[in-house]
């Protein structure tokens, strides 16, 4: 007997799955995984239900909630100021080498082109038929 494929889950149930691994995340304290399912969130529903949402996560965790707000208000570590223009060293212009066996191609006569052109009328023959 052949299985039947599994369910398609509802919007409900994906919403729920959702807040579910919010809260794991929360209880975990696992700050970029909290991070990565906030940005889904509003991704997929927007910011008025991210403020619902938090509302709600407040009410079910506050400890993980006020983890998350405390970690959240954390300046993120600062970055070396870049240097000032002045400052970067600018790299010689570096001379190409000359290679005098390198010359650039010579254009060789072609007869088949010369053949060609000679069914076309020359500027002599396009004034005159103007």
């Amino acid at each position: 007997m052949t299985r039947r494929p599994d369910p398609i889950a509802s919007p409900q149930a994906r919403r729920q799955a959702h807040q579910r691994a919010l809260l794991e995340a929360l209880a975990q304290r696992d700050a970029l995984r909290v991070e990565r399912l906030l940005g889904q969130w509003v991704h997929r529903h927007g910011h008025p239900a991210l403020a619902a949402l938090l509302l709600e996560l407040q009410q079910v965790d506050p400890q993980g909630m006020a983890w998350w707000q405390g970690h959240a208000a954390q300046p993120e570590p600062a970055l070396e100021p870049s240097p000032a223009p002045e400052q970067l060293r600018q790299p010689e212009p570096q001379p190409e080498p000359q290679h005098p066996e390198r010359q650039p191609p010579v254009a060789q006569p072609n007869p088949e082109l010369a053949r060609l052109r000679s069914w076309l009328p020359d500027r002599v023959e396009r004034r005159r038929a103007a």
